[in-house]
């Protein structure tokens, strides 16, 4: 089994301990791209809805290429590896299928459910926080009521927690 891990954009600065903990867990993942700094910039930018959800869909492409250069393979192909670790180019994907609304109510967090649901693989989130899956503060506001629709399990884990970090995704091994 494989799962889709979506890396929060907050996490940046710890990425390549995040990257480390599931290269070192030996589980196939494909990992989902926050869009993190790249996306608040065009927060920033106070653009019509559907330039906005492009513009930030692109802001995750940005992300995983900063993800890749810890040594990883990049893919744009909506597939969970066989073994080892690809990170997602989300975005010729997402121009292709476009199964989500545009707005800031949908952000990667929504398309990372999206995408671990098509690909039938659990989905974990891993965030700069602790917090409840159902509570739209700590995920997209569109994700608790999506959730609901999509048959994967999903999961959520503190990225700046070293230990808890090590501890989820060794378990996952067993």
């Amino acid at each position: 089994m494989g799962f889709v891990i979506k890396i929060g954009g907050s996490l940046a600065d710890t990425a390549g301990d995040v990257l480390s903990a599931v290269e070192t867990a030996g589980i196939p993942a494909l990992i989902v791209p926050g869009g993190g700094a790249f996306a608040d910039s065009v927060r920033a930018e106070a653009l019509d809805d559907d330039t906005a959800h492009w513009k930030a869909v692109s802001a995750m492409n940005r992300y995983g290429v900063f993800l890749s250069s810890f040594g990883f393979a990049r893919t744009e192909t909506l597939s969970v590896p066989e073994s080892g670790i690809s990170i997602l180019l989300p975005e010729k994907l997402m121009k292709r299928e476009d199964p989500l609304p545009h707005s800031w109510d949908v952000t990667s967090d929504s398309i990372a459910l999206w995408i671990a649901d098509t690909v039938h693989e659990p989905l974990i989130l891993v965030k700069s926080r602790a917090g409840d899956l159902t509570d739209s503060g700590y995920v997209d506001s569109y994700f608790p009521a999506f959730r609901k629709c999509c048959s994967v399990q999903v999961s959520a884990v503190n990225g700046r927690d070293g230990r808890e970090l090590q501890d989820f995704f060794r378990k996952l091994r067993t």
